[in-house]
Formats: structure tokens, sequence, C-alpha cells
């Protein structure tokens, strides 16, 4: 093992075999040499030097300081990286909270099948989990070969668990070396965008053609995914309705977050990948663009809170960015058309039933109809989900004893979009959307006599309610009677 001395020497002669050293500076964290700056630039100079040191466990580092070309030379540190194993292990833990609690969950809310069944988990799996964590993992694979490409050593993807409607907080490498210049700082930080956003892409397009194929029939999300300029861009190849446009196929749903994670990425401030553009653009001015992003962002939390902790987060992390435009504007441009100011919009929450009149108007407060001794009347309405949920519903007919009067009163069919289905029930029960309603036919047989004196009107109700109880809506019905 060399002595201080010696090794000081030896780095020194290295040093001076690509550049001009004039002074030597040691400190406890790394040897700083003062080198003049070659005529051809110190970009293929330390290139060179970086190849002669890296595999002797040392890791150089250039910076440009009050004039002056610096050198730093630092030992690479002992590894801290946890075994492949748990990387291994997280992405399996990632992969079954992914398809259960984003795959399953949104897929129910798309189908309005149950969360849990075969059909959910598996569909859910398929058009969710795996082209997310493709995208993710492109993403994050990105940063890991263009570093290795700079020889800068770096962890694989370390995936994260969450909850729904997501499955997944993401994921993540770790860097070991410093990051060598700012031509690798860009590269290494616009290549996980620039793969992310290219996979997403097609898989969006793909997701809306789904929408447009197969509509959804579930739609229970409690809050829309809100679309950014470029995903209204590519709906324009399949045109759809704003609700399906909100509530898309879960495969244009895992093409949305790709693309807001890309976003997310590019924000100019900080460690993302963002700022490490924004440093190869602007220098040390990145600072300001790095405050304006934060203040932005707390700007944007009075649309959706969720932008202030994420604004919170990058100032306590920092927002100085440690020491090729063209790919920095592209990078810029891809922000701009995938940035969502406000993600996702909160429903109302209050659920609802209402009775109306089958051209969709509100029904008065009684249902008022005539009918002879013997006759029988078709009494026709629509019962209405105005809450934000899929609600099983139940009608049920409160005779008032009419029963007992010799009144039948049944209902004889429910129409749900284009399917009629025929009853003959005094109960009935089916499934609404939320905003779907139901056509319902009821009809009414009065008995062929009646003891003197004949009432002039006889009363009964029709009750709505969810199958919780907890919602319910009455329809009073009055019949005139006529000998």
């Amino acid at each position: 093992m060399l002595s201080p001395e010696a090794e000081i020497e030896s780095l020194r002669s290295t040093v001076a075999r690509f550049f001009s050293v004039y002074g030597v500076v040691v400190s406890p964290m790394a040897l700083t040499f003062q080198v003049g700056v070659p005529p051809g630039g110190i970009d293929g100079p330390f290139d060179a030097l970086r190849i002669e040191l890296v595999p002797k466990d040392y890791i150089p580092t250039i910076t440009q300081e009050k004039g002056e070309t610096l050198v730093h030379v630092q030992r690479r540190p002992r590894p801290r990286f946890a075994r492949t194993q748990v990387n291994l292990i997280l992405l399996l833990v990632t992969v079954l909270t992914t398809t259960f609690f984003g795959g399953a969950w949104n897929w129910a809310d798309y189908s309005g099948r149950p969360f849990l069944s075969a059909e959910s988990i598996g569909f859910g799996g398929l058009f969710f989990t795996l082209p997310l964590l493709t995208i993710l993992g492109s993403h994050e694979m990105g940063h890991y070969l263009v570093a290795k490409r700079y020889k800068v050593q770096a962890s694989l993807p370390f995936f994260l668990p969450s909850v729904p409607p997501l499955g997944t907080f993401g994921a993540f490498i770790s860097m070991r070396d410093p990051i060598p210049n700012r031509r690798a700082l860009l590269d290494i930080g616009v290549s996980g965008p620039l793969v992310g956003f290219a996979i997403a892409i097609p898989v969006t397009l793909a997701g809306l053609a789904l929408s447009a194929a197969s509509p959804a029939s579930g739609l229970t999300l409690a809050g829309q995914a809100q679309p950014s300029l470029l995903f209204r861009a590519l709906s324009l190849f399949f045109p759809l309705p704003e609700t399906l446009l909100t509530h898309p196929h879960p495969l244009a749903f895992a093409g949305w977050v790709g693309l807001f994670v890309t976003a997310i990425n590019l924000l100019p401030a900080g460690q993302l990948d963002g700022g490490h553009v924004a440093r190869a653009l602007l220098g040390s001015r990145q600072l300001y663009l790095s405050w304006s992003a934060i203040l932005i962002l707390f700007g944007l939390s009075l649309f959706y809170p969720g932008w202030f902790l994420f604004g919170f987060l990058i100032f306590i992390l920092g927002v100085r960015h440690p020491p090729r435009k063209l790919i920095g504007i592209a990078a810029v441009v891809i922000l701009i058309v995938t940035f969502v100011p406000q993600p996702f919009v909160t429903m109302a929450n209050e659920r609802g039933l209402a009775f109306e009149a089958t051209d969709g108007t509100p029904l008065p407060g009684i249902f008022n109809q005539s009918i002879a001794l013997g006759a029988s009347v078709l009494l026709s309405f629509e019962v209405n989900n105005t809450g934000p949920i899929r609600e099983s519903v139940v009608l049920t007919v409160n005779d008032q004893n009419l029963g007992a009067a010799g009144f039948v009163i049944r209902f004889t069919s429910y129409e749900l979009g284009s399917v009629s289905t025929p009853v003959n029930s005094s109960t009935v029960t089916f499934t609404l959307n939320p905003s779907q309603h139901a056509v319902i036919d009821l009809r009414v047989t009065a008995p062929p006599t009646w003891g003197a004196p004949l009432p002039q009107h006889v009363s009964f109700s029709v009750t709505a309610r969810t199958s919780d109880g907890l919602v319910h809506s009455e329809l009073p019905v009055d019949l005139r009677l006529t000998p």
C-alpha cells in the first residue's frame, strides 16, 4: 500500500499526463489539482483521465471555479448498495401491490366487475401492472445504462409498493459515483425521461384505442384523471367523449401515469431529472429556475393539494444542483406537453337516487294518473343514480293495502341502455353506474268492482334504495278512480 505522499505523487503524475498541473490542494475529501485548459478543450483529456483512474477505484470530477479549472480525485467509497435480492424482493412486492391495488382496482372501476374476481386480477395485471412497471422500469434502466456508459456505478432499480389507485410509488436507482461532468449529468439525467416517454406513447395510443372500442361500464372512481396537452392530442386519433377521456381503459391510464411521471421528473428543480437539464442549459442560474418551480408548485396546490407536499420535499432535499442544448430543449418541450397542473379532479361524493320523467326532467312531487275500474294503466319513469359510485338499486312498490282491495301493481320491465329486461314483480333489483338511469315500466290494474261509495283518489308509492339502505328516494303515486 502506498504512503500518502507516494499516493499523492502517483495521482499527480497521472493527472499531469492529460493536463498541465500547477497546484495541488489536499483536503480530507479529495485531492484537488489546479490545471490549465488544454488547447482542444477539457472534455477529451478528462474522459481519458477517467478511463485511467476509474479501474483503480479513483473517481475524478472537474469543475471551473473563480476562473480556475480544478480536477478533483476521490477514492471510490465502499459499496453501500444492498444485494440484488433486495431489488428482486421489492420488485415482486410491487408487482403484487400494483396488480391488486392498481390493476384489479382500476379494472373493476372500468368494467364494473368485482374487485377480487379472476377477471379483474388477470386483465388488471395485463393491461395495467405490466405496462406501468415496464414504463417505470425502462425509465430507470435508461439512467442505469447511460451511467454505465460513462463508467459511473449505479444500482439496479428499486421499485416501491404503494396503495390504490396505482399500487406503486415508482422506482429509483442509486448512484455510487459522483457525476463526472455536465455532459454526463445531462445525458444520464435526460435518458430516463426520454426512454419512459418513448414507451408511454404507444402504450397510451393502444389504451385509447381500447377505450374507444370497449367503453367503460363501471366508472366508480372517486377522482378523475385529467388529460395533459399530449394526452388530448393523442386522443384525437380515437375520438372519445369527455367521460371516457377522464375514465379511460386501464391501459390508457397506465400510459397517462407514464406521461405524468415523465413530467414530474422533468420539473427543473433540485435533484430531479429536470434539474440536470436546467443545469446543463443555464449553469449556476439554474438555482433561480429551481426556486421558481417550487413557488409555482406551492401556487398550484390551491388546485391540487398534493403539489404542496411535492414542492416541500424538493425544498427539503435542496434546490441547488451539484455542479447539448438540443436534448435539453427537447426535455423542456416534453415537460410542457405532459405536465398536468391539476392531475386529479375529485368528484362530488354525495350519493343519491332520483326519480325523473322519461324525458330526463324531474318528476313533480306526486305522480298523478287516472284509472277506471277493471282497467290497467302503464306508468313509465326513470331512476337516476346521481352519486359518484356504482350502486345496486332496489325498487319496491308500497301498495298501502291496495292489494287487499283488489289492485294488482307490478313492475313489468326495466331498461338499461339498449337492453330491456322483462319482470313481473313488486320488487326489482338492478345496478346503476354514476349518472346512469334506468327506464321503469310499472303496470297498475284496478279491481272490476268497488263498493259504494267509490273514492275519488287512492295512493301508493314506489321506493328506490341502495342495497346498503343508506340512500333512498320515494315517488308518491296518486290514482283518480273513475267508474
